[in-house]
């Protein structure tokens, strides 16, 4: 197994964990992230979501 299909497990293993509504929720957002990529195919839409994340964490 690799270190990316461990992360997805870990990922599905902590979702699985959730309450019932948040993972429903989780799924809805990941449906929506995965509907909004291919319109920015040039990977415009990751970049925005990893700066929005990296802000996050930043506290900003």
């Amino acid at each position: 197994m690799t270190a990316d299909e461990q992360t997805i497990l870990m990922f599905r293993g902590l979702i699985a964990s959730l309450p019932v509504e948040s993972q429903a929720k989780v799924k809805q957002a990941e449906k929506q992230i995965r509907d909004l990529l291919p319109i920015y195919p040039e990977g415009e839409a990751f970049v925005a979501m990893e700066c929005g994340n990296a802000s996050r964490l930043c506290g900003w």
